[in-house]
């Protein structure tokens, strides 16, 4: 191997590749940072890759040429000695050969082994999670099963006749709502969608968030108004449930009421044989868990029958 050629070609290259480089950076640099797009999207991403891997490829150029350098200074620091050049055989360059192939073959087959290894651990870790995601969707339904039996019927009137801040009943609905979300496992939030008495909106959310007091200790409502949902998938769902019929999501949804993406359930309450509210229950404490391997999603798609009181 002629280390002298192989070094003046390496060198070559190396500046060759440096310099186009230099305008590649100055062309991203006016792009992305100066702000001037002077390049069409798909370009813009073809230079970042090709200034990266530019930068790459320069920088092993660059220590095989200081590697080569020192050989060729060892080269002639060992002819001004007058040391003997050593004759390597062809066996033992055979056997070298074999060596580096079998290090190779051994390190890919390695890297390979830690690939399956890490994706079998990623499927476990997700198999694991859904089984929980689901075990504790299953603890929501029961739950909100039970806590629509708490509103008591001058809760329920009160709501019907929309007289929360006139009866006194604002008082028992929010310590039903800190009582649920300190009894129930996972500590779940309960959230109420009514029809909304003030034009031009539509619906009217209540949870224990809206039941503030004011200076002198009374409390007062300040429930969230919707004119509508902004996803259609929520809007058909809501008039479903406020029809009597149990909708079926099959897709991830996170709403600005219905949210499937967490374990979470949902149901009516009723009054005289007539749907008052929609009740919404879900629980914040598997997203804080952090039990998303991969960012994997799950959802799931509401309870397996009209849940009601």
């Amino acid at each position: 191997m002629n280390h002298r050629f192989l070094l003046r070609l390496i060198t070559n290259v190396t500046i060759s590749l440096l310099t186009l480089s230099c305008f590649g950076i100055v062309l991203w640099v006016i792009d992305e940072f100066l702000g001037w797009d002077i390049l069409p999207d798909i370009l813009s991403l073809v230079v970042r890759a090709m200034v990266v891997a530019g930068g790459i490829i320069a920088a092993v150029l660059v220590v095989m040429t200081v590697v080569l350098s020192l050989t060729l200074v060892a080269e002639a620091n060992a002819a001004r000695a007058n040391l003997p050049n050593y004759s390597i055989s062809q066996r033992f360059k055979r056997r070298v050969r074999k060596s580096i192939v079998t290090m190779v073959m051994a390190i890919a087959l390695l890297i390979g082994g830690l690939q399956v290894v890490n994706h079998m651990r990623g499927q476990a870790a997700i198999q694991a999670a859904q089984i929980e995601f689901d075990q504790t969707q299953v603890a929501m339904d029961q739950s909100l099963e039970e806590a629509l039996t708490l509103f008591t019927p001058p809760l329920l009137e009160s709501i019907d006749a929309n007289t929360l801040t006139e009866d006194g009943q604002l008082g028992s609905l929010r310590q039903l709502f800190s009582s649920v979300n300190v009894s129930f496992p996972h500590n779940p939030e309960v959230a109420l969608l009514m029809p909304a008495t003030q034009a031009p909106y539509q619906y009217a959310r209540i949870d224990i968030s809206t039941i503030n007091a004011n200076d002198e200790g009374r409390l007062f409502l300040s429930p969230q108004l919707y004119t509508g949902f902004p996803s259609e998938q929520e809007d058909q769902a809501i008039e479903q449930l406020f029809s009597g019929n149990l909708p079926v999501i099959e897709t991830p949804l996170e709403g600005n009421f219905l949210r499937n993406t967490n374990p979470s359930s949902w149901g009516i309450l009723e009054q005289d044989s007539q749907i008052i509210a929609i009740v919404f229950m879900d629980t914040r404490e598997w997203d804080n868990a952090n039990r998303r391997p991969l960012n994997q999603k799950f959802h799931h798609t509401g309870p397996d029958n009209l849940l009601t009181n």
